[in-house]
C-alpha cells in the first residue's frame, strides 16, 4: 500500500473519541497531521484567548425545552434517551420515582428536580422551540453559599468561587438554580445539536443560565517547546502515520490506544504511557490476533510508538503549562478541586479540543 493510501485508511479509521478530545490526543487520533494541529493550538493560545472557555462541571445533566405547541418539557438523562417526555413537576417526580431500585436518595432527588421544573419553566420564553441541554450548577438542595467576598457552589468534583461583586455574582444572588447549557435539539431525544451562542432569553431572576464563559488571562507559550512537537513530529511522519493506519484485520489503531490513554488516566499512571502499552495489551480486550499483529508492527516500525507517545507527553506538558496560569489569574471565577487550586479545566472551541490537567483529573 502506498503512503497516500496510508493517510486515507488513517483519515477513515480514525472516528474515535468524542465531540471535545483532549488536545494531546489529537496525536493518535489523527497522525503527524494531529500532532501539527495541536502545536498550532498550542502555539494559537500563547497570543489569542478570545476562544478558550471553562470546562464546568455541573451535575446531574438536564434537557429541557419547549415542543411544537409550546408545552414546556424537562427531562434528566433517562427521560431523554426512553423519550418520556415529563411536561409538569410532578410527572418528572413520579417518573425518577418509578425507576431505579428504591435508593434512599431517590425521593429527595425527584422533590429537588420537580422544584426545579416549575423554575426553569418560568424561566424558559413562551415562544421558545427546541430542546436544550445542559448540567446544573446549584438548586435548592444544593445551594450556592454565600461569604463577604464570593459565592461558592460545588456541583460535582470542582468547587466555583465567584467575585460577589462582578456582574456574574450578583445575578447569582437571589437565584434558585444556576445552569450551564452546552446544545440545542430542534427534536425531543435528538443525538445530534448544534452549541449554542446567545442564551439571553433563557435566563430570569430566579434561573441563572451560563453559555460559554471565556477566561480573561492570556497565557503565554514557550514557543521552543511548540517548535519542538512539530520537530519530532516532522522527523516521524511516516512511521507515525503508517502505525495508526494499521493493516487488515487491524482497522482501529488509534481506537485502541485511546482506550489505553484513558485506563493509564484512570490508574493515574499516564507517566508510563510510553513503557506500559504492551503490558497493558495483554490484559485487554483486543483479540489475540490484533495483538499479535500490533506487536509484528511495533517490530517493523520501532520508531513509531515511541514517537506517539512522547508527543503526547509533550503536548501534555506545554498544555499543562497553559492550564496552570489560567488557573493562577486573577479572575471573577475560580475553581478548585479538593481544596487544591484548578478545576477540570478548559475548552478550546475553535478546534474543539480539552485542555485537561489529566495529572489530577480522572475520567469517571
Amino acid at each position: 500500500m502506498r503512503f497516500q493510501e496510508f493517510r486515507q485508511v488513517l483519515t477513515e479509521a480514525a472516528k474515535v473519541g468524542r465531540e471535545y478530545n483532549h488536545l494531546e490526543d489529537l496525536v493518535f487520533i489523527e497522525g503527524s497531521k494531529g500532532a501539527e494541529k495541536a502545536a498550532a493550538t498550542l502555539e494559537k493560545l500563547g497570543s489569542d484567548n478570545s476562544d478558550i472557555a471553562i470546562k464546568w462541571d455541573g451535575y446531574p445533566t438536564m434537557y429541557y425545552g419547549r415542543d411544537e405547541d409550546g408545552t414546556f418539557v424537562l427531562v434528566g438523562k433517562n427521560g431523554w434517551l426512553k423519550g418520556n417526555k415529563s411536561t409538569s413537576g410532578d410527572d418528572l417526580k413520579n417518573f425518577i420515582l418509578s425507576t431505579g431500585k428504591g435508593e434512599d436518595w431517590r425521593e429527595r432527588f425527584a422533590n429537588e428536580m420537580s422544584g426545579i421544573f416549575d423554575v426553569m419553566a418560568r424561566a424558559t420564553p413562551e415562544n421558545f422551540r427546541g430542546y436544550i441541554y445542559g448540567d446544573i450548577l446549584y438548586h435548592s438542595g444544593k445551594p450556592y453559599k454565600e461569604t463577604n467576598e464570593s459565592i461558592e457552589f460545588t456541583p460535582n468534583k470542582v468547587t466555583y468561587t465567584v467575585n460577589k461583586d462582578s456582574e456574574l455574582g450578583k445575578r447569582i444572588a437571589g437565584s434558585e438554580v444556576g445552569v450551564v447549557v452546552h446544545t440545542k435539539f430542534d427534536e425531543f431525544g435528538g443525538k445530534s445539536g448544534s452549541p449554542i451562542s446567545d442564551v439571553k432569553e433563557l435566563n430570569s431572576d430566579e434561573a441563572v443560565v451560563l453559555g460559554q464563559t471565556y477566561v480573561t488571562h492570556q497565557p503565554s507559550v514557550d514557543t521552543s517547546e511548540v517548535n519542538e512537537i512539530r520537530t519530532m513530529a516532522k522527523q516521524n511522519a511516516q512511521q507515525i502515520d503508517h502505525f495508526l493506519a494499521g493493516q487488515k484485520g487491524l482497522s482501529n489503531v488509534p481506537g485502541i490506544i485511546y482506550t489505553y490513554m484513558n485506563q493509564m488516566s484512570k490508574a493515574q499512571k499516564l507517566g508510563d504511557i510510553e513503557t506500559g502499552f504492551f503490558d497493558w495489551l495483554k490484559t485487554s480486550k483486543v483479540s489475540q490476533g490484533q495483538q499479535a499483529k500490533l506487536v509484528q508492527m511495533n517490530q517493523d516500525m520501532p520508531k513509531a510508538l515511541p514517537a506517539i507517545f512522547g508527543l503526547v507527553k509533550k503536548v501534555m506538558t506545554v498544555k499543562d503549562h497553559i492550564i496552570d496560569q489560567l488557573d493562577d489569574a486573577d479572575a471573577d471565577v475560580k475553581q478548585s478541586t479538593a481544596g487544591e487550586r484548578g478545576g477540570e479545566g478548559y475548552v478550546a472551541l475553535d478546534t474543539k479540543t480539552k485542555l485537561v490537567p489529566r495529572g489530577r483529573w480522572q475520567p469517571n
